[in-house]
């Protein structure tokens, strides 16, 4: 058996246990994909915390999923991190949405890259284009581009997936890059839902914030020749 062929056989076997999961869930709770749609489509931050809280000890898998599957969709997920803080506190929140986000966002990463950088390269194989990517695609720029606050995952997933970078360095990139980001985008969701309680925190959180990345935004543009 060629390698080639055991790529496709081992890609091909991850396909299937993603959809036999998303089948499984389907035939278990037949209501959870519209609830979690019409919850997620109205913004209702109550109701997704009512909802995903009424499954006891397993809202943390529940949660974990959710977060992983908006990810490899390309979809934002800032609702349900703010619903983490809020449903199990700040750092396990922060934790539970941190795990859900590279867990996804690598799903992402390896499904673009499988189905588009083939396709990609012979559209634009005639520029310099690839090159380009490759130079700035390194483990420090996956990165940076992963812990900017908010920030749509699936720009940076695909100029990872068109370019060279090794699924290793990916994931330390996106594992390491993504925790401040998630710890910010909880911290701050949940505060704002609670304002009332921690106004005088968010003030902090927010100046402090803004002076760090502050700095590392003037530091990297004095650095940039």
């Amino acid at each position: 058996m060629t390698d080639k062929t055991m790529s496709l056989l081992v890609k091909g076997g991850g396909v299937l246990v993603v959809v036999a999961v998303l089948w499984a869930i389907q035939l278990v709770l037949p209501d959870f994909y519209t609830t979690m749609w019409y919850l997620m489509l109205d913004g209702d931050i109550k109701g997704l915390t009512a909802y995903i809280s009424s499954f006891g000890y397993k809202a943390i898998f529940v949660s974990v999923f959710i977060v992983a599957f908006v990810n490899a969709i390309g979809v934002p997920s800032v609702l349900f991190l703010t619903v983490n803080g809020v449903i199990f506190g700040l750092l396990p929140g922060i934790i539970i949405s941190w795990i859900g986000e590279v867990v996804g966002i690598e799903i992402n990463f390896r499904l673009t890259r499988t189905l588009f950088r083939n396709r990609a390269k012979k559209a634009i194989g005639r520029s310099n284009m690839l090159e380009r990517l490759d130079s700035y695609s390194c483990v420090k720029t996956i990165m940076a581009g992963r812990a900017i606050p908010y920030a749509p995952n699936v720009v940076v997933t695909a100029l990872g997936a068109l370019s060279h970078i090794s699924y290793r360095d990916h994931f330390i990139a996106n594992a390491v890059g993504k925790f401040p980001a998630v710890a910010i985008e909880v911290w701050f969701g949940h505060d704002l839902l609670l304002v009332h309680e921690h106004w005088a925190r968010l003030l902090v959180l927010t100046a402090v914030v803004m002076a760090v990345y502050g700095l590392l935004w003037r530091r990297r543009k004095q650095q940039t020749p």
